[in-house]
């Protein structure tokens, strides 16, 4: 019995660890569009929130969550001074990203939901779309898989609606990893099989081989 446990203590673990794709909302360091002159003579500050911005992203992909936190944090509170809604969006969604990565769930929900409300205010359509799959992901790691696939079937819907084909895989694997978790494998087969052939369209080798290994963790 303590055998049988341990097995599916372990495929749980790795099913979580081999399917959630977290996306860094898109980061646009274009200049202030509203003036010809802008164009001419960047926003100090515009200038300065980007680079904090880039900042923690480079902190954040060497695994320095905290120090990401910070430069995401001061970003934001730059682009709200400015009124730089884009800016705003994209800040808030990397700190929910930096707050899930810390293991603090609900902390990423609610900043991913200042991200969503932004996104849709904006008219950022990829924005949301990565907002929608952060928070899916949120939920299914506080135990929420019904929630999870609301979110990531909205992701989707977004994702094949703008032709964001990586975005789409993505979306594919956590539905199918979510339905895993639900006890319905023949579901989460075909959300995997489907991530897969993506994966393999684009040349995404990571996404391949989480495909491949929650196919098999399926099938066990």
């Amino acid at each position: 019995m303590h055998l049988k446990l341990c097995k599916y203590a372990l495929i749980a673990l790795l099913t979580a660890i081999l399917s959630i794709n977290l996306d860094l909302p898109k980061l646009d360091f274009l200049l202030n569009p509203n003036s010809a002159a802008s164009a001419q003579t960047p926003d100090p500050r515009k200038t300065e929130a980007d680079r904090l911005l880039d900042q923690g992203i480079q902190q954040y992909q060497i695994s320095q969550f905290k120090a990401a936190l910070q430069s995401w944090q001061e970003a934001l509170i730059i682009y709200r001074e400015i009124n730089n809604r884009q800016g705003e969006c994209n800040a808030l969604g990397n700190l929910g990203v930096a707050y899930y990565s810390l293991g603090d769930y609900p902390k990423a929900i609610e900043y991913q939901q200042q991200s969503l409300a932004i996104a849709r205010e904006i008219k950022d359509r990829l924005g949301e779309g990565q907002s929608l799959g952060n928070l899916g992901n949120a939920y299914y790691s506080l135990g929420d898989s019904p929630k999870a696939i609301e979110y990531q079937q909205q992701r989707l819907a977004i994702a094949r609606e703008i032709k964001d084909r990586l975005g789409e895989g993505n979306a594919l694997g956590n539905l199918g990893v979510a339905y895993s978790s639900l006890g319905d494998y023949p579901k989460a087969i075909e959300y995997q099989q489907q991530r897969l052939a993506i994966a393999r369209e684009i040349k995404d080798r990571l996404g391949e081989g989480q495909s491949l290994g929650n196919l098999g963790i399926a099938v066990i």
